[in-house]
């Protein structure tokens, strides 16, 4: 019995602690914080928004990101949260953001297309993390970042301010849980082994 229970816990602690190849859900919502802390040498670009939108127009965008980080396979994958409009392209929405999916996972440069919203008097943000992957299956000597833009209707009456990204290192909590996680995997193992 106590094998079973350790093999029980073995399966639950390695599904927690699996990539996401097929995309990231709102636990990406705060940045790719399993991957350790954000890296200004990572850059997130967002390239294609206008100034000001037109109503239901739709725009050609280009999400890339630039890192030193070396590429193999997996390459990368991101995150982005928009208040207004609709993403398509290489993306597919997932618990009310969109993201890399299998087949979009083994680059750095996604074509996506913007659908602006049909009302001209609204301000659509956009949140969008970039995960710089190295490919080796871990967590560690992976690099990520963050961007932030807004972009108003011609209509819009307020301040045009792109949403603050929390760089907030407590964040990481998910990585430490991970971490734990990881840890209890190999102790299970052990124990498994032993008996």
């Amino acid at each position: 019995m106590r094998r079973l229970l350790i093999a029980l816990a073995l399966l639950i602690l390695v599904g927690q602690s699996q990539a996401r190849p097929t995309g990231i859900d709102s636990v990406g919502d705060n940045g790719c914080v399993c991957h350790g802390g954000s890296d200004d040498t990572t850059t997130v670009s967002f390239v294609g928004l206008p100034e000001v939108y037109n109503a239901s127009q739709v725009y050609q965008i280009t999400l890339s990101i630039d890192s030193p980080v070396e590429e193999n396979e997996p390459k990368g994958g991101f995150r982005l949260i928009i208040s207004q409009g609709t993403i398509s392209g290489e993306a597919q929405f997932l618990d009310d953001g969109y993201t890399h999916n299998t087949s979009t996972n083994n680059q750095r440069e996604w074509d996506l297309l913007w659908t602006a919203p049909a009302e001209d008097d609204k301000l659509a943000t956009f949140v969008i993390h970039g995960n710089a992957v190295n490919g080796d299956g871990e967590t560690t000597g992976d690099e990520w970042n963050s961007l932030s833009l807004a972009v108003p209707g011609p209509n819009y009456t307020g301040d045009v301010v792109a949403l603050e990204i929390k760089d907030d290192k407590s964040s990481n909590l998910q990585f430490v849980v991970g971490a734990i996680g990881i840890t209890a995997l190999v102790t299970l193992a052990y124990l498994a082994i032993k008996d």
